[in-house]
């Protein structure tokens, strides 16, 4: 990722805003790069919103398929062509920051209508870094512990509670894994469970500097050894590659240990599914470890439409556009709207669960190089400690061998 961000920068930063011509009808355009989703009906009805309450401006929206969003964004932004709004506020913020617009000024202008503090305060820390304003979110997800009430009751099995600690779920998931039924699953491919328990048991994957990798540590080997063990001496989550294949909406698994919002929509939609969420169980130190991300939409630094650009992102955070996404399953990150009565009467119905997550929610790190670390040169070595019997403490010491020669050789290469 930096060597393309390095070339781009180099392109992108020797241009500055053009002016672009108002359209015929008198109207500014505001390109928006859009990734095609499930959501494109909602996004629709939005964008007429907002253009009917903004009669002088037209949301140009550029569809690219989500799988290609990325690359299409490098592209045009190498081009030193990027859009006025592209998505950003997640993993990609760090290496996408030299290309936005810094909007602290126009937040700062604008606070009653952003009105900051509506956010829950974990969303507000993970939408200022550095202090700054760079984005303006839409919806979050938080890592939550999904549980399946109907196994539980079967089984006369107490629900998960608040204070639950790893002892405690283990215990429970064992309990449970019986009669073609799975205590809980493992989360396989990608980082958001073999990290999350990294994290509760008190280690992390990079240290405070971000310039190291520490996942060699006592504490980051007892959390993939935690890992392991769920599929091995515990025995409550499948092996990979033989869970249910509709995963928590099988009916199959008694909890779901991390889990996505994105999914309610989903699970509300099966009549046989009684489910719910709790906070995830804290680790050995303490931490419940697990993680929040912002889907959000940023403004290019060379935009000729800051102004538009901005008008359109506060209405796509703004309550009415918030209970747009409530009423298709996704997580407020309004306070003011998810405590609606409209907001609380479909599952899950625990929505403190949610509060107490967000008390620990850990972003994920904001360094350029964090994606391709996790999934290239880590995820291997925690594929084959599943797959190949090799152990967490050799799997850590590979990964961290790894990922420190990549941080050396990236750092050499930067200016």
């Amino acid at each position: 990722m930096r060597g393309w961000l390095i070339a781009a920068i180099g392109v992108a930063l020797v241009g500055c805003a053009q002016n672009r011509p108002i359209d015929p009808a008198g109207r500014h355009k505001v390109i928006w790069l859009y990734p095609i989703d499930v959501n494109r009906p909602m996004v629709e009805d939005l964008i007429r919103q907002f253009e009917r309450e903004n009669k002088d401006v037209h949301i140009d929206v550029r569809a690219v398929p989500g799988s290609q969003y990325q690359t299409k964004l490098k592209t045009l932004v190498a081009a030193g062509e990027p859009p006025d709004v592209f998505v950003c506020g997640d993993v990609f913020f760090a290496y996408l920051k030299p290309f936005l617009s810094d909007l602290t000024d126009l937040a700062k202008r604008d606070a009653k209508e952003v009105d900051l503090n509506d956010f829950y305060p974990a969303v507000q820390k993970a939408m200022q870094p550095g202090g700054h304003i760079y984005f303006l979110p839409q919806w979050f997800n938080v890592s939550l512990l999904y549980y399946n009430k109907r196994i539980f009751d079967a089984a006369k099995e107490p629900y998960p509670r608040p204070d639950w600690t790893w002892d405690d779920f283990s215990a429970s998931a064992r309990r449970l894994t019986q009669n073609g039924v799975w205590g809980s699953n493992v989360t396989t491919g990608w980082w958001g469970e073999w990290l999350t328990l990294v994290h509760g048991a008190g280690g992390d994957l990079f240290d405070a500097s971000m310039t190291h990798c520490t996942l060699d540590t006592p504490a980051a080997i007892a959390g993939l050894t935690f890992y392991r063990d769920t599929i091995g001496k515990l025995g409550f989550a499948p092996p990979p590659g033989e869970g249910p294949s509709t995963g928590f909406a099988s009916d199959k698994l008694a909890m779901d240990y991390g889990g996505h919002v994105g999914l309610w929509a989903t699970y509300r939609k099966i009549p046989s599914l009684d489910w719910d969420i709790e906070a995830l169980p804290k680790g050995p130190s303490g931490r419940r470890g697990g993680e929040i991300s912002l889907t959000a939409l940023g403004i290019s630094k060379q935009s000729p439409e800051r102004e538009a650009s901005w008008r359109f992102l506060k209405f796509m955070s703004s309550k009415e556009s918030i209970r747009f996404h409530v009423s298709r399953g996704y997580l407020s990150i309004r306070q003011s709207v998810a405590r609606e009565p409209a907001s609380q009467h479909d599952k899950p119905l625990n929505r403190a669960a949610v509060e107490r997550a967000l008390q620990s929610a850990e972003p994920t790190p904001s360094t350029p190089d964090f994606v391709e670390i996790a999934l290239d040169l880590v995820q291997p070595e925690i594929d084959r400690m599943l797959t190949e019997n090799v152990s967490p403490a050799e799997a850590a010491k590979r990964a961290t061998r790894s990922a420190n020669a990549f941080l050396r050789a990236t750092a050499k290469r930067t200016p």
